[in-house]
């Protein structure tokens, strides 16, 4: 199918076009492989890409697309992924493209990896990518290509340069989960709020904070949940997606408060996921789906928290998160968040 598109965009003689090539990216080999397509600072790319990387060869459900996998970098630069399955980028400066398949973690935002190259030996599948190169106005050249093309490849990548969602203001995603649109800005009501919405997709939303923590530090906020994502016990690995809220300490580690379907209430848990297990521990909080749509509000011992399910004391926090995953078995996540606080007995920081 990509590479039936790749002629058919080659025959369109789009004008706008610099270069168009399509590249087959092999699941198992980490993480980025060259495409000998090279390109300007300040050029724009769009990447448009299908296929599956299967995690496990016992159990086909178990995969992620490009949303999940799919980076692209100048070597030197920033690294960038696509949203689903496509992406429009800048390129921050010169030189060879490189498109990578990402499984672990990252230790920078240039591309370098925190885990092992190992793990990608256990990977089957592959992704489509074909990327253009734009000499003019990409907008212009989408809309083209959607008008002499059906391809819904085509027309998700236009929409996203037309009609994209701002990532709420003050909060940025965290690039080891990479940048989405999932999350978006609500003022009704004089309320303000932040929208969650994901179907086969993740992401989590960070604000920097500096914030001291005593034993007296509370962490409060208001949520609803209005889909779940998971029917399943998420502390094992092929059930993990939820949603949360979570605070990111100056040891680079992190307590969620998750709302569990199945788990019960004061179960905590680290990560089941191997790359993050050292770094992430989850606590639930709240438990099944039958309160969903209605407002309820959580006021956390943060230092309490902290020390009964991570066995360490904290110092400060670095940063809010609102996590949403819904990425291992498919499914939607669907929330909103509200009124976040942090405090103590001589201060309050309104994170939202």
């Amino acid at each position: 199918m990509v590479r039936q598109l790749v002629n058919k965009i080659k025959e369109s003689s789009i004008s706008e076009i610099h270069e168009i090539s399509y590249h087959s990216l092999a699941g198992n080999e980490p993480p980025w492989q060259r495409s000998d397509t090279h390109i300007r600072a300040g050029e724009t790319y769009t990447l448009i890409a299908a296929g599956k990387i299967q995690w496990s060869s016992r159990d086909p459900s178990l995969y992620g697309g490009p949303g999940f996998h799919l980076w692209s970098r100048v070597p030197g630069g920033q690294i960038n992924n696509v949203v689903r399955n496509t992406g429009t980028f800048v390129a921050d400066r010169t030189g060879t493209l490189e498109l990578g398949i990402y499984f672990g973690t990252w230790a920078n935002t240039e591309g370098e990896l925190r885990t092992e190259y190992s793990n990608y030996t256990s990977l089957n599948g592959s992704l489509e990518v074909i990327v253009i190169v734009w000499k003019d106005n990409a907008m212009n050249g989408l809309k083209k290509l959607t008008t002499v093309n059906n391809s819904t490849l085509l027309n998700e990548a236009f929409v996203q340069l037309q009609y994209p969602v701002i990532t709420p203001i003050g909060w940025e995603y965290l690039k080891d989960t990479g940048v989405s649109d999932i999350y978006s800005s609500n003022s009704q009501n004089n309320n303000k709020s932040i929208i969650l919405s994901a179907t086969d997709d993740q992401g989590i939303l960070r604000k920097p904070i500096d914030f001291d923590v005593s034993p007296s530090t509370q962490l409060q906020w208001d949520w609803k949940l209005l889909e779940h994502p998971s029917q399943n016990k998420e502390d094992e690995a092929r059930y993990h997606d939820y949603i949360s809220v979570a605070a990111e300490f100056d040891n680079g580690r992190d307590l969620t408060w998750i709302w569990s379907s199945q788990l019960n209430i004061d179960h905590y848990f680290d990560c089941p996921i191997k790359a993050w297990s050292d770094r992430e521990t989850h606590y639930v909080i709240r438990k099944g789906i039958e309160q969903k749509k209605d407002w309820l509000h959580e006021s956390r011992n943060l230092y309490t928290d902290v020390r009964k399910s991570m066995q360490f004391t904290p110092n400060k926090v670095t940063a809010i998160w609102l996590i949403g995953v819904a990425t291992f078995q498919h499914a939607s996540a669907r929330a909103e968040f509200s009124n976040i606080k942090l405090s103590d007995e001589n201060e309050t920081i309104q994170v939202l």
